[in-house]
This record gives structure tokens, C-alpha cells and sequence, in this order.
């Protein structure tokens, strides 16, 4: 089982709201690598082969906290201080006619210097929709600034 480069990543040249990777080939297994530069505020929304439906299911939790649940959602969010960058690494298992579930952790700098300690968010996911399998995924931003130049989302798969 080895893992390649799936889909053309992108890196943005200018601020926008919108970062994707819309070549994806089918795979089991998927691993989507996500680094957001805010330009102002920005809150990051995932979806996958374009699908706005009421398919994303999420548990999650922040900083050590306590659990929130959301089902029935038009995206994946929530998770983010919209306030500061953000890296995001999401893991998904991509069987054809299943559910697909999946794994996040992104972690936020928060403010500067060695005595604050960074912010993490961790958490579970399902995307319903049982077919077709993953050839598409969006993130787009749903605050009032943008992802700034050379924000990045890549993506690698294997079977």
C-alpha cells in the first residue's frame, strides 16, 4: 500500500474564499494536508465532491474541552478560532457504497511567543453520502476576510 500525490494541489496567488482540489482519483484511503493564511478572518468549511447537502456529521473537541456534536450539516467547521492560521491534516476512508468516515487534527498558532502555548482541535467525522466515492474536495471560507496568497490544501491516496 503506497501512498502518491492524488489530484493537482493548490496554492492560492492571491487572497480568495475558495481553495480546492477538483481531480481527485478514487481511492480507498485519503489524506488532504491543509494550511490556511488568514487575511483577516477566516473560517475554513469542507466539503467533498461539491456536495452542500445535510451529510457531514461531526464530534470534536478543542484544547482539551469537552465534546461538541453536530449532525446534519451542510459542511465540515466550527473548530476554528477564525482569528489566527490554521494547519489541518484530515484522514478518510473512502469505501464505495459506505458512509465515508474520518479523522482531523489542525492546530493554531494563537499569539505570538514562547510562553503561549498553541490551540488544537481534534475529532471524528462521516460524510453520508455513499456514492460516488471522493474525486473533490472544497474548503471555503464562511468569515468576512480571506485566505491570503500561498494558503495550500495538497492531497495524497492510496488503495
Amino acid at each position: 500500500m503506497a501512498w502518491a500525490k492524488n489530484g493537482t494541489p493548490t496554492t492560492l496567488g492571491s487572497p480568495a474564499d475558495d481553495i480546492d482540489i477538483i481531480d481527485l482519483t478514487e481511492k480507498k484511503f485519503h489524506s488532504f494536508l491543509f494550511h490556511r493564511i488568514n487575511s483577516g478572518e477566516a473560517q475554513s468549511r469542507v466539503t467533498f465532491n461539491n456536495d452542500g447537502d445535510s451529510e457531514y456529521n461531526q464530534r470534536y473537541e478543542s484544547n482539551g474541552g469537552g465534546l461538541t456534536t453536530l449532525t446534519s450539516q451542510t459542511y465540515l467547521s466550527n473548530w476554528n478560532d477564525a482569528t489566527y492560521d490554521e494547519f489541518m491534516i484530515i484522514y478518510m476512508v473512502d469505501i464505495d457504497n459506505e458512509e465515508k468516515l474520518g479523522i482531523y487534527n489542525l492546530s493554531q498558532p494563537k499569539a505570538a511567543g514562547a510562553s503561549n502555548a498553541p490551540a488544537r482541535t481534534k475529532g471524528v467525522f462521516k460524510f453520508t453520502d455513499v456514492t460516488p466515492q471522493v474525486t473533490r474536495i472544497d474548503i471555503n471560507n464562511g468569515s468576512t476576510g480571506d485566505f491570503a496568497a500561498d494558503s495550500n490544501l495538497s492531497a495524497i491516496g492510496t488503495d
